[in-house]
């Protein structure tokens, strides 16, 4: 009769601990680092009213190698983003160039790290919810929040932690079916979730690699001149046959779109200062950004495959004459014009 009893208490301990929130992160962590597998999954940011919604079809290999391709929305199909040896790369439909992202995605298994060791020192509280069913597996939910204690004077500095991050976690593999992630009060919120999955697929490296005439750049950012963004850009960067005296470039900004980049061309100049925006073959949305107050001088015109913009706060003549050293059309200067 003892021995039953001990048996029942041993069971009911193992039991118990296994539903500790820190032992389903731990098991997270590890199917994010270890499991191959391919899916389908959805993708929701959602601030305020508005909701953008992307589909993915995806590849990994743990925590080492990862692709993905964008089925919707229909201006992104066909986009392929590779993970491999710590970076990520973005190669768009038929295209011959790849680019570089600047910036990770939250990568989950990372997250779970720091999820992990911020709920052992006191700072995210994790809390179990109602189990779930998903894809037909029972998932425990494991809510985090972010409690936010006052650091010690001789405290070192915290990693960074959303708001808030919801888990449904397979209790088959650990995996984490479906996440929903709040940065910050008030701020967008993502939420993934997988829609099919497969796991231990016969995976080809190949899946992981880009074809061998593809040219990788960067994706973006800031450079001083424009021999150094030209580089990061896919397209000849035009620069204007005329300039006010004492004007000099300031910086380059290479700007990502979804139409395809962006390239920024900062000047100062006597007397003010003007920007000149230039894409190739299509002209983005918002092209040349949002208007500043005091309404400055801005024309936008389009030059064989280039499309162009100029904003600033020089005489209007001069922002005529240098814009039309690269193709704008003459302005009819007769009155009230």
């Amino acid at each position: 009769m003892r021995a039953v009893l001990l048996l029942s208490a041993l069971v009911w301990t193992v039991g118990w601990a296994q539903e500790r929130p820190i032992h389903w992160l731990q098991r997270a962590q590890q199917a994010e680092e270890t499991l191959a597998m391919t899916g389908v999954r959805v993708v929701e940011i959602t601030a305020g009213r508005t909701v953008q919604r992307i589909e993915e079809r995806f590849w990994r290999q743990g925590a080492r190698a990862e692709r993905i391709e964008v089925l919707a929305p229909a201006e992104r199909r066909g986009e392929v983003l590779l993970y491999q040896g710590g970076r990520w790369l973005v190669m768009r439909p038929n295209a011959k160039e790849a680019f570089e992202m600047p910036r990770m995605p939250i990568q989950g298994a990372m997250l779970l790290k720091t999820a992990k060791e911020l709920v052992q020192s006191g700072v995210v509280l994790a809390e179990m919810q109602p189990e779930a069913t998903l894809l037909g597996r029972s998932c425990v939910v494991v809510r985090l929040t972010l409690v936010r204690p006052p650091l010690m004077r001789d405290e070192p500095p915290r990693p960074p932690f959303p708001a808030s991050v919801t888990l449904w976690i397979d209790r088959e593999t650990g995996f984490a079916l479906k996440r929903e992630v709040a940065l910050r009060e008030g701020a967008p919120v993502m939420r993934m979730e997988l829609r099919r999955m497969e796991l231990r697929p016969r995976l080809s490296p190949e899946l992981f690699t880009l074809p061998p005439d593809v040219v990788v750049r960067p994706l973006g950012g800031m450079y001083e001149t424009v021999e150094e963004a030209q580089r990061a850009v896919g397209f000849p960067i035009r620069t204007p046959g005329y300039l006010p005296a004492g004007a000099s470039l300031e910086r380059v900004i290479v700007q990502p779109r979804p139409q395809g980049q962006v390239v920024v061309l900062h000047y100062r100049a006597t007397g003010g200062r003007f920007s000149l925006f230039q894409a190739h073959k299509s002209r983005p949305d918002e092209f040349g950004g949002k208007r500043r107050r005091g309404r400055p001088h801005a024309q936008f015109w389009q030059s064989g495959d280039y499309w162009f913009g100029i904003v600033g706060n020089l005489p209007k003549a001069e922002m005529e004459r240098i814009a039309q050293s690269l193709g704008a059309p003459a302005k009819d200067a007769s009155p009230g014009r």
